[in-house]
């Protein structure tokens, strides 16, 4: 969907939006559910998603050992912000870890994965470099960014895409 678009402008980082969390920007889901506008609250009709840090909340939105969205989210995509990324509660989400001294992802959210497709490189400690692959196809919903610790940690969440419900933002 993206095409490597995060390789090109690595600066537009996606937004994230969880279902009921309250914030000072929000997506309402229209009632067809493949379409949401931007609104200050909550008070109209639909449901409502609020606005949240992007890559670093983790826990409030999957469960990393049942490897299932625990809460609604929507991941709208940069660098135009009008398509997103919308994941039901009890999605199924496999992750794939990502860590080293030096990381250089090379998938986006959006981007389509095939089973043994290239998900990243690494290079350890000793300074070998490792190639990150993936063990399952399917959509980059999601890539949470880990800040502490002396080395680099993301996990790239991908989402079988029957899971997955493209909506366009308005």
């Amino acid at each position: 969907m993206r095409g490597n678009h995060c390789k090109e402008h690595p600066y537009y980082i996606p937004q994230l939006f969880i279902k009921d969390t309250t914030s000072s920007e929000y997506l309402v889901l229209g009632e067809n559910g493949t379409r949401a506008r931007r609104a200050r609250d909550c008070k109209e009709g639909g449901e409502c998603f609020g606005k949240t840090v992007y890559g670093v909340v983790l826990d409030e939105i999957i469960d990393i050992v049942e490897k299932r969205v625990v809460k609604s989210f929507i991941v709208v995509l940069p660098p135009q912000y009008t398509k997103a990324l919308l994941l039901r509660e009890g999605s199924h989400v496999e992750p794939i870890p990502i860590e080293g001294v030096r990381v250089s992802l090379e998938v986006c959210e959006g981007d389509k994965v095939d089973k043994n497709s290239t998900v990243g490189y690494v290079a350890t400690r000793k300074w070998e470099f490792r190639h990150i692959r993936s063990h399952v196809e399917g959509v980059v919903v999601y890539i949470h960014y880990s800040p502490y610790g002396g080395i680099e940690r993301n996990i790239v969440f991908i989402a079988p895409e029957e899971e997955v419900t493209y909506i366009d933002v308005v």
